[in-house]
C-alpha cells in the first residue's frame, strides 16, 4: 500500500527519461501549486546529457532522493521519451520499499512501474505527468479520474464504461493484478530480471507513434512468451498511429490487434480511454482489478493506506 497524497502536502517531480520542455514544465508545475501542492523539484528537471534529462546515475539519484525524503508524498514524472529501461541496475528498491509512496507517469515510465512491481511489489499509478497533461488545460475526465483515486477512502474505484466509450470483443467476468503500459516498453523488459509474472493478471496495453508491423512485432514477442496464455483479461488503450506511415499495403492497428485477441477465452476491451491522448483513464498499477463485460464495469483496488 501506498503512502496517501493530501493537499499542503509536498509532490517531488523528476524527468528519469528525455528532457522536458522548460515551459512546459513550468505550466506543470504552476498546475501542482495550484492543486494545493508544493512541488520539488529534482536535478534531472533541467540537466542535459544528450537527449537524456541528465546521465544514468544523476537520474537514478533523482528517484532515490525523492523517495528517501520523509517530507515528499509522491513523485509525479515530468514525461516520458526513453531512458528509464537504462536506470534499472543502478535503483536502490530496498531504499524505495522502505519508503512506499505513489510513482505516476505512463510511456516510458512503464519500465519503472512495471520494475518496482516486480522487485519489492510497489504499486504504482499510469496517469498524467507534469509537463505533458499538467501543462496545459487537462480533460476533465482525465483529471477527474486522477484525482479521485488519489482521494479515494473506499475500498475500491470503478469505471462505468459506455458502448460509445469503449468496443468490447469478448465478453466475461475477470479478476487479477493491473499490469500494463506502454506495449514497447512491456516488450523491451522480457528477457531481464525486471519483467514482472504477468500470470492471472488483467494486461493493459497502449503505444504511440508506431507503425502496425511494429506493433505486430511486439505483440508477437509476447505471444511467443506465452504472456497471452497466462493472463485472465486483456484492455487494450490508444494506439495512435504514427504521423507518416511507412507502410503504404498494411493492416490497420485494429486489424493486428484483432488478429491477436479474437480467438482468446478471456474479456478483451477494445479502445479503452488509456495511452498518450489527452482523454485517459489512470490505471493503478499492481491493484486488484475486475472486468465485468455485462455491467460494463472495471473495478480496480485502493492502492493507497486508508
Amino acid at each position: 500500500m501506498l503512502r496517501r497524497i493530501n493537499k499542503g502536502d509536498k509532490i517531488g517531480v523528476i524527468a528519469p527519461a528525455f528532457q522536458p520542455d522548460q515551459v512546459k514544465l513550468d505550466q506543470g508545475l504552476q498546475y501542482l501549486e495550484n492543486m494545493g501542492y508544493t512541488a520539488v523539484k529534482g536535478k534531472s528537471l533541467t540537466a542535459k546529457y544528450g537527449y537524456l534529462a541528465g546521465d544514468d546515475l544523476l537520474r537514478a539519484n533523482d528517484i532515490h532522493q525523492m523517495f528517501s525524503d520523509p517530507d515528499i508524498a509522491a513523485v509525479i514524472c515530468a514525461r516520458g521519451g526513453w531512458g528509464c529501461l537504462r536506470l534499472l541496475d543502478k535503483l536502490d528498491f530496498n531504499l524505495i520499499k522502505n519508503n512506499p509512496k505513489a510513482l505516476i507517469g505512463y510511456s516510458d515510465i512503464t519500465t519503472l512501474q512495471l520494475a518496482l512491481w516486480n522487485q519489492i511489489k510497489l504499486p504504482s499509478l499510469s496517469g498524467p505527468m507534469a509537463a505533458v497533461e499538467m501543462s496545459q488545460p487537462m480533460d476533465s475526465f482525465t483529471q477527474n479520474h486522477l484525482w479521485n483515486q488519489i482521494y479515494n477512502t473506499d475500498h475500491s474505484y470503478s469505471l462505468q464504461f459506455t458502448a460509445n466509450m469503449i468496443k468490447i470483443w469478448n465478453h466475461g467476468l475477470a479478476e487479477g493484478t493491473l499490469l500494463g503500459g506502454c506495449l514497447s516498453m512491456v516488450a523491451h523488459l522480457l528477457g531481464t530480471a525486471y519483467s514482472p509474472d504477468y500470470s492471472g493478471c488483467i494486461l493493459f496495453l497502449e503505444d504511440v507513434g508506431e507503425d502496425a508491423y511494429r506493433i505486430d512485432r511486439y505483440l508477437a514477442q509476447l505471444n511467443l512468451s506465452g504472456i497471452f496464455n497466462k493472463i485472465n483479461g486483456i484492455i487494450l488503450g490508444n494506439f495512435i498511429d504514427p504521423v507518416i506511415n511507412v507502410q503504404q499495403d498494411s493492416f490497420t492497428i485494429k486489424e493486428v490487434l484483432h488478429q491477436y485477441f479474437i480467438d482468446v477465452n478471456y474479456p478483451v476491451i477494445y479502445n479503452f480511454p488509456y495511452g498518450h491522448g489527452n482523454f485517459k483513464f489512470t490505471m493503478p498499477i499492481g491493484s486488484t482489478a475486475i472486468i465485468n463485460t455485462s455491467k460494463n464495469k472495471l473495478e480496480v483496488s485502493n492502492i493507497f493506506n486508508k
